[in-house]
């Protein structure tokens, strides 16, 4: 496995190969970025090389000797033909991954998350080379369907295309935890209400829109307050947004918190929402947090778009928003915050659909299944 983003690094990603790749039934070599504190214990061998770059194209002479550096640590790692390489993404990985087997090195799998892919298209170099990169490709891992009909769409043939949903530890994320109450009483009274977003800061989120309606929602209700997990490039801007609709006493920025006490923020709440939208192009691939919060008993929100329609069923799990309208989410939110019996109904729903469908086992299952069809398709 070849990622820049791998546990300690948060986010939804690098929990996603963790979780899957420490289930596999085989000793598990990760090639990933140099960090300054200790990885997280776990079944997999961590090599931690340089390989983080900015620069993903061919054009810029550093990047290509960037690629071909990571391409020989992926020699070195996978001297034969034997091994299989996993790529946490065309770009940067998968280029790597294409050297070292245009010089008769390993066969590679491309993992696909759908903002990817949409970045990748705002640039005619980029564009050509995640092309190149999916068509030298054993298969491409695809995070939804959504996704899936994205790499189609770019000349993939089915049978070509694995869909991999995320899963969710349903014991660790669950309705009671441990440190739930703590984190409940330092924002809210027994009585108030708390929304909660869990991602990094950025526009496509919809963090701005969800402080938006907290400003019309506030003038309702006297407790109701909305914390938001994570970091990114949009947090100046939402704490400014937050000044000027007069609810910064209400949006609390906690920034990033541990794995151990996330799930405590999940159970604590009591709408989780992420009004998502296209943003320029970059979408929301599938959303990990949904299944996070469906796990923990809460109903959700999110922008129905992307492969977010695939993480909350509409209507049965959650609600889904046009992600671009503060009177719809204000009208949504207000609904749930009324209606006890409909937030119990669609949080119990939504952790019985994770518990059923969406464990890790099930993903590491179908990702080894891929992993052995290529592995005897080479040797072949």
């Amino acid at each position: 496995m070849v990622s820049e983003l791998y546990p300690p690094d948060v986010g939804g990603s690098a929990v996603l190969f963790r979780e899957i790749y420490s289930r596999v039934p085989v000793p598990i070599t990760v090639l990933t970025t140099q960090r300054d504190h200790p990885p997280h214990p776990g079944p997999e061998e961590l090599v931690r090389r340089p390989i983080s770059t900015r620069r993903w194209g061919f054009v810029d002479p550093r990047a290509l000797a960037h690629h071909f550096r990571v391409a020989r640590e992926i020699r070195h790692l996978t001297p034969t033909r034997e091994g299989v390489v996993h790529c946490g993404r065309a770009l940067p990985e998968g280029v790597a991954a294409y050297l070292n087997r245009r010089m008769f090195g390993a066969p590679y799998a491309c993992w696909t998350h759908g903002e990817d892919l949409a970045s990748a298209s705002s640039s005619r170099e980029l564009s050509l080379l995640i092309r190149r990169v999916y068509a030298a490709a054993a298969i491409a891992f695809a995070n939804s369907r959504n996704t899936a009909a994205m790499l189609k769409s770019m000349g993939l043939s089915d049978d070509r295309i694995v869909t991999v949903y995320p899963g969710v530890d349903a014991t660790r994320f669950s309705p009671d935890t441990p440190g739930h109450l703590e984190i409940r009483r330092r924002f809210i009274s027994q009585s108030g209400t708390l929304l909660l977003s869990v991602g990094r800061l950025q526009r496509r989120k919809g963090h701005d829109f969800a402080i938006q309606a907290m400003a019309r929602l506030a003038r309702k209700y006297d407790d109701l307050h909305y914390v938001i997990v994570g970091d990114g490039e949009e947090r100046l801007r939402l704490e400014q947004l937050a000044q000027t609709c007069g609810v910064a006493g209400r949006v609390h920025f906690v920034g990033e918190v541990s794995a151990t006490e996330l799930p405590n923020y999940f159970s604590a709440s009591d709408i989780f929402l992420l009004p998502n939208r296209i943003d320029n192009g970059d979408i929301e691939g599938f959303g990990i947090v949904f299944l996070e919060a469906a796990s923990s008993g809460k109903p959700t929100v999110g922008g129905n778009s992307g492969g977010v329609p695939e993480a909350v069923t509409d209507g049965t799990t959650g609600l889904l928003v046009s992600g671009t309208d503060v009177d719809e989410l204000v009208a949504v939110i207000g609904r749930l915050i009324d209606d006890t019996v409909l937030r119990v109904r669609l949080g119990r729903a939504g952790r019985q659909r994770v518990i059923q469908d969406f464990t890790w086992q099930r993903a590491a299952e179908i990702v080894w299944a891929a992993h052995e069809n290529v592995a005897r398709k080479d040797r072949w």
